[in-house]
Protein backbone atom coordinates (compact mmCIF):
# COMPACT_ATOMS: atom_id res chain seq x y z
CA UNK A 1 0.00 0.00 0.00
CA UNK A 2 1.44 3.16 -0.81
CA UNK A 3 -0.17 6.90 0.46
CA UNK A 4 -1.97 8.77 -2.34
CA UNK A 5 -0.74 12.35 -3.57
CA UNK A 6 -4.01 13.45 -1.25
CA UNK A 7 -3.09 11.88 1.66
CA UNK A 8 0.80 12.99 1.41
CA UNK A 9 -0.18 16.55 1.29
CA UNK A 10 -3.21 16.94 3.41
CA UNK A 11 -3.83 13.51 5.48
CA UNK A 12 -6.46 14.64 7.55
CA UNK A 13 -6.16 18.23 7.60
CA UNK A 14 -9.36 19.25 5.24
CA UNK A 15 -11.43 17.73 8.37
CA UNK A 16 -9.60 18.56 10.88
CA UNK A 17 -9.87 21.96 9.61
CA UNK A 18 -13.52 21.76 8.80
CA UNK A 19 -13.93 20.55 12.63
CA UNK A 20 -11.58 23.67 13.84
CA UNK A 21 -14.09 26.44 12.38
CA UNK A 22 -16.91 25.06 12.97
CA UNK A 23 -16.14 24.78 17.22
CA UNK A 24 -15.00 28.32 16.84
CA UNK A 25 -17.90 29.48 15.48
CA UNK A 26 -19.99 27.52 18.15
CA UNK A 27 -17.58 29.37 20.81
CA UNK A 28 -18.04 32.67 18.98
CA UNK A 29 -21.49 32.35 19.96
CA UNK A 30 -20.98 30.65 23.47
CA UNK A 31 -18.70 33.75 23.94
CA UNK A 32 -21.30 36.10 22.95
CA UNK A 33 -24.28 34.36 24.94
CA UNK A 34 -21.85 34.69 28.04
CA UNK A 35 -20.56 37.99 27.77
CA UNK A 36 -17.05 37.43 26.78
CA UNK A 37 -15.68 36.06 30.05
CA UNK A 38 -12.14 37.98 29.65
CA UNK A 39 -9.00 36.14 31.23
CA UNK A 40 -7.93 38.18 34.30
CA UNK A 41 -4.42 38.75 33.18
CA UNK A 42 -2.53 41.93 31.95
CA UNK A 43 -4.05 42.28 28.14
CA UNK A 44 -0.38 43.58 27.38
CA UNK A 45 0.95 40.22 28.78
CA UNK A 46 -1.73 38.57 26.98
CA UNK A 47 -1.37 39.90 23.45
CA UNK A 48 2.42 39.34 24.10
CA UNK A 49 2.15 35.59 24.80
CA UNK A 50 -0.57 35.26 22.01
CA UNK A 51 1.95 36.80 19.48
CA UNK A 52 4.63 34.75 20.61
CA UNK A 53 2.73 31.79 20.18
CA UNK A 54 0.82 32.60 16.89
CA UNK A 55 4.86 33.29 15.29
CA UNK A 56 6.05 30.39 16.73
CA UNK A 57 3.15 28.65 14.67
CA UNK A 58 3.53 30.16 11.56
CA UNK A 59 7.40 29.29 11.27
CA UNK A 60 6.93 25.70 12.22
CA UNK A 61 4.34 25.60 9.58
CA UNK A 62 6.94 27.19 6.96
CA UNK A 63 9.57 25.04 8.18
CA UNK A 64 7.46 21.73 7.82
CA UNK A 65 6.25 23.03 4.60
CA UNK A 66 9.98 23.31 3.52
CA UNK A 67 10.56 20.21 5.12
CA UNK A 68 8.07 18.32 3.10
CA UNK A 69 8.42 20.36 -0.59
CA UNK A 70 10.52 17.30 -1.83
CA UNK A 71 9.57 14.68 0.25
CA UNK A 72 6.07 14.32 -1.37
CA UNK A 73 8.20 13.18 -4.88
CA UNK A 74 9.21 10.44 -2.77
CA UNK A 75 7.64 7.24 -1.03
CA UNK A 76 9.57 7.57 1.68
CA UNK A 77 8.84 8.29 5.47
CA UNK A 78 9.63 11.94 6.24
CA UNK A 79 11.75 12.30 9.83
CA UNK A 80 14.18 15.35 8.89
CA UNK A 81 13.42 18.91 9.82
CA UNK A 82 10.70 19.35 12.30
CA UNK A 83 9.90 15.52 11.85
CA UNK A 84 12.86 14.63 14.06
CA UNK A 85 10.91 16.24 16.98
CA UNK A 86 6.97 15.35 16.31
CA UNK A 87 4.70 13.37 13.47
CA UNK A 88 2.49 16.07 13.10
CA UNK A 89 4.37 19.24 13.15
CA UNK A 90 1.97 21.23 10.73
CA UNK A 91 -1.43 20.16 12.88
CA UNK A 92 0.76 21.02 15.45
CA UNK A 93 1.40 24.57 14.68
CA UNK A 94 -1.78 24.76 14.00
CA UNK A 95 -3.73 23.11 16.99
CA UNK A 96 -0.99 23.75 19.76
CA UNK A 97 0.57 26.65 19.05
CA UNK A 98 -1.92 29.09 16.62
CA UNK A 99 -4.86 28.15 18.53
CA UNK A 100 -4.19 29.10 21.86
CA UNK A 101 -2.27 32.00 20.22
CA UNK A 102 -5.76 32.99 19.07
CA UNK A 103 -7.75 32.22 21.90
CA UNK A 104 -5.23 34.54 23.90
CA UNK A 105 -5.15 37.05 21.90
CA UNK A 106 -9.17 37.23 21.77
CA UNK A 107 -8.79 36.90 25.69
CA UNK A 108 -12.03 35.10 26.49
CA UNK A 109 -12.33 31.55 28.92
CA UNK A 110 -14.55 30.74 26.09
CA UNK A 111 -11.72 30.62 23.25
CA UNK A 112 -9.12 29.02 25.65
CA UNK A 113 -11.62 26.05 26.13
CA UNK A 114 -11.95 25.44 22.67
CA UNK A 115 -8.21 25.48 21.90
CA UNK A 116 -8.04 23.56 24.88
CA UNK A 117 -11.13 21.21 23.21
CA UNK A 118 -8.73 21.02 19.84
CA UNK A 119 -5.88 18.63 21.54
CA UNK A 120 -8.10 15.71 21.60
CA UNK A 121 -10.18 16.18 18.45
CA UNK A 122 -7.08 16.03 16.76
CA UNK A 123 -5.39 13.59 18.60
CA UNK A 124 -8.45 11.19 17.76
CA UNK A 125 -8.40 12.44 14.14
CA UNK A 126 -4.48 12.29 14.04
CA UNK A 127 -4.55 8.15 14.81
CA UNK A 128 -6.74 7.52 12.26
CA UNK A 129 -3.98 9.10 9.80
CA UNK A 130 -1.40 7.41 11.79
CA UNK A 131 -2.88 3.61 11.31
CA UNK A 132 -3.20 4.87 7.50
CA UNK A 133 0.79 5.56 7.77
CA UNK A 134 1.73 2.27 10.21
CA UNK A 135 0.22 0.12 7.52
CA UNK A 136 2.15 1.78 4.97
CA UNK A 137 5.57 1.65 6.63
CA UNK A 138 5.20 -0.79 9.28
CA UNK A 139 8.03 -0.82 11.89
CA UNK A 140 10.25 1.78 10.36
CA UNK A 141 6.46 3.64 11.54
CA UNK A 142 6.27 1.92 15.07
CA UNK A 143 9.76 2.83 15.87
CA UNK A 144 9.97 6.67 14.75
CA UNK A 145 6.17 7.03 16.24
CA UNK A 146 8.90 5.40 20.19
CA UNK A 147 10.75 8.21 20.06
CA UNK A 148 8.50 11.38 18.40
CA UNK A 149 5.68 13.23 20.09
CA UNK A 150 2.69 13.74 18.60
CA UNK A 151 1.96 17.93 18.62
CA UNK A 152 4.44 18.21 21.37
CA UNK A 153 8.32 18.05 20.29
CA UNK A 154 10.30 14.84 22.15
CA UNK A 155 13.64 15.85 22.27
CA UNK A 156 15.13 12.87 24.40
CA UNK A 157 15.80 9.58 22.79
CA UNK A 158 15.50 10.73 19.20
CA UNK A 159 17.63 9.23 16.71
CA UNK A 160 19.32 10.92 13.54
CA UNK A 161 17.37 11.70 10.75
CA UNK A 162 17.25 9.25 7.63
Amino acid sequence: MTLSLYQKMFGIGPLGALITVLTFVAARLVDLWMDHPQVPVNPGLLRCAAGLLIVSGLCLHIWTFITLRNWWKSDQLCTMGPFQYFRHPMYAAWVTLISMGVALWLNSWVYVFWALLLQPIWHVLAKREEKIVKDVFGDEYRRYAARTGRFVPRFRGRSKPH
